[in-house]
């Protein structure tokens, strides 16, 4: 008798074999007639969130320091205050020399010391406040006001010396230039006696200065010089500092707003928690979150565009109406955050490099192409850009007394730092060739012709046994200040017992590199300084030890003079030797006022310098410039690093992208989104 079940199993598992083989024939006959699918790299990318909300999200691990356009001097925050505020003049679109008419119409040299400045009609500041010559007058008053001070409230060390040097060449007012200002009714008057800004008329300016210069046109164009809005920039300062502006400021009182703020930096605009609308640029600060430090920008409607419409989008493109500045430390998250369409674009420090662009390109062909689907990389492009690490002295504790342990004061512990590492290795294996080994201070390229000088050198190099033979001098014979003369900033003489650098293991010490986050390579150049010095100096109580901070935090650590060392560096304000001599080599320079810095030699040197330029002594000029980086290279007042180049990894759904390298930052404002083909 037939089994019925066996026979339906069977004859079901007949028709299933059929139905595969018939299939799998189906199959055959689409896959040969069919497009074949795309591969990885082809493969079409979702659009991102940033492009349908019409944002623009850009990721680092910097942070703002202060964002008052009179108070900054750093170039994240210049990234932020481009886009918001705008200057007399400034570059044709991505040229570092061609400056142009801006918030200005023209401007006409009456004689070497006198400007006259034409002004644009028709533009509002955000706020809604006509931009006319009483704004420019306010506004570069109000830079000498405050004096360079920075929102700590040390005077002089902020980019007011710029245009300070124009008018107070001899130091006899601002603390920038070497005075010691009474910021009292009297000083401000004094400020205001020297008519820099003469109003002609209501859209007729007149600059004065004291000297001739070939500079002036490039210090109008830097951010300092920015233009603003005396009416909210009175307001917001008042609300501020809890100061009755019924009483004082109805009707508009600019002396009395000048006496309150002489000498201040703690501004409301450094930060707008609550946002700004004292520019007249194409966005506005809507607010900034002091927590997690991520700024929001909004586009602003009535902008006037630019000469000739050229700082908006082309005709029919939309403009991006919001940009976000979002803090992450982790590169790993940036990087993702790019990846899923999160980020439009992200800070990438050299040592990660390959993780976005091909190695072997960039290697053997010296191009960088992105390896990231739906990523541009831009570059490499040269700057006029030193980085160093910064040693310092005369540091304090932070209840701003003298601290006895300064070993930077001691040239030993300097020239052993610096024997550390072999920056040429390093340069082509931590930052992955992206810069030229520093000789100088000052980068190539730099005018005149001459002051880049590849014959001057450091006194330096990598010898770790030099290194632990300096430590070990330091630990046996301790510099003090019952042994040594040692001077405070303002020059006088330290008295016996306020210095003590003895250390053992009985007496540990640690000396702290500060480092901002996200900066990795510079972080694995001092975890690799700290390591090989570590492995004899332990033993004899001294220990080196990397710190990384948010980047805004190092500089204003640095500027209260509480921390041992630092990374820094200078983007030139302007391509002028000048431009370097002043902020790195003069006491009361940014960099010398920080880190407690004081040569005799240098300062005079450095009036040598601005009379040569004054009187267009070039081969003069030169010769003192090299000096001068002599004395510096012998003291090892910074421990020279490179001349980087720099490169921007964004998003292919941003069209019409440019670079103006003056200040290493891309320009958004004529930039859109479009799908890219």
């Amino acid at each position: 008798m037939l089994n019925v079940k066996a026979i339906a199993k069977t004859t079901a598992i007949l028709i299933a074999i059929i139905v595969i083989l018939v299939a799998g024939l189906i199959g055959i006959v689409i896959y040969f007639t069919s497009p074949p699918p795309p591969t990885g790299g082809e493969e079409e990318l979702p659009t991102p969130s940033f492009v349908t909300e019409n944002k623009l999200v850009y990721e680092s691990g910097a942070t703002y320091q202060w964002l008052d356009p009179h108070v900054s001097y750093y170039q994240y925050d210049y990234w932020i205050l481009w886009h918001t505020v705008e200057m007399l003049v400034w570059y044709n679109k991505e040229s570092t020399t061609d400056i142009i008419p801006w918030l200005a119409e023209s401007w006409t040299e009456i004689n070497s010391t006198c400007y006259e400045f034409k002004l644009r009609q028709g533009i509002t500041f955000q706020d809604g406040t006509p931009f006319n010559a009483t704004a420019v007058w306010f506004s570069f008053n109000r830079l000498f006001i405050i004096d360079g001070t920075d929102g700590s409230g040390n005077h002089g060390s902020q980019a007011a010396w710029i245009l300070e040097q124009l008018v107070d060449p001899n130091g006899e007012i601002f603390a920038g230039m070497g005075a010691d200002p009474a910021y009292d009714e009297a000083w401000v008057k004094k400020v205001l006696d020297l008519n820099f800004v003469e109003i002609v008329d209501e859209y007729t300016i007149r600059l004065h200065l004291k000297t001739p210069t070939t500079q002036l046109l490039p210090i109008l164009a830097g951010p300092w010089a920015a233009i603003i809005s005396p009416t909210e920039t009175i307001k917001k300062d008042y609300e501020y500092h809890g100061w009755d502006f019924d009483a004082e400021q109805k009707p508009i009182n600019f002396t009395k707003y000048f006496v309150r703020m002489a000498g201040v930096g703690d501004t409301y605009f450094n930060l707008p928690e609550n946002g700004w609308t004292f520019g007249t640029g194409p966005y506005y600060v809507e607010s900034v979150n002091p927590t997690t430090y991520k700024i929001v920008l909004k586009a602003y409607d009535d902008y006037w565009g630019g000469p000739n419409g050229m700082n908006l989008p082309p005709e029919g493109k939309q403009r991006i109406e919001t940009i976000e500045y979002i803090y992450q430390p982790s590169f790993t998250t940036r990087l993702l955050d790019l990846k899923q369409g999160k980020a439009t674009g992200i800070q990438v420090a050299t040592a990660d490099l390959y993780q976005v662009v091909d190695k072997d390109k960039w290697l053997e062909e010296g191009v960088l192409e992105s390896i990231v689907p739906g990523v541009v990389v831009y570059g490499p492009y040269s700057e006029f850009t030193t980085w160093w690490l910064n040693f310092c002295t005369n540091v304090t504790n932070p209840d701003g007394t003298f601290r006895k342990w300064q070993p930077f004061a001691d040239w030993r512990l300097r020239m052993a730092v610096a024997c550390a590492v072999n920056l040429t290795y390093a340069n082509i294996y931590i930052n992955n060739r992206l810069g030229i080994v520093a000789n100088t201070i000052i980068p190539p390229g730099t005018a005149p012709e001459g002051v880049y000088n590849p014959d001057v050198k450091p006194v330096y190099t990598f010898n770790l046994t030099k290194a632990e033979e300096l430590i070990r001098d330091a630990y046996e014979h301790p510099l003090t200040s019952a042994t040594h003369e040692m001077h405070f900033l303002n020059g006088s003489v330290i008295p016996p017992g306020m210095v003590d650098n003895t250390f053992s293991p009985d007496n540990p010490k640690v000396i702290e590199f500060y480092v901002q986050s996200g900066a990795t390579t510079f972080q694995q150049l001092l975890t690799t300084i700290a390591e090989n010095l570590n492995s004899f100096s332990r033993s004899l109580g001294l220990t080196f030890r990397v710190v990384i901070v948010p980047g805004g935090q190092q500089y204003t650590l640095a500027s209260m003079h509480q921390i041992d060392a630092y990374v820094g560096g200078w983007i030139a304000d302007y391509n002028h030797v000048l431009n370097w001599l002043a902020p790195m080599y003069v006491s009361s320079g940014t960099y010398p006022s920080w880190n407690g810095w004081n040569i005799t030699r240098l300062d005079e040197l450095y009036d040598e310098a601005i009379k040569a330029d004054q009187e267009g002594d070039i081969t003069r000029l030169v010769e003192v410039s090299n000096e001068m980086n002599r004395i510096a290279n012998e003291l090892v007042m910074y421990m020279l690093w490179w001349h980087p180049q720099t490169y921007f990894v964004r998003s292919e759904w941003l069209q019409g992208w440019w670079v103006n390298i003056n200040y290493g930052v891309d320009l958004w404002s004529t930039m859109y989104y479009e799908k890219p083909t």
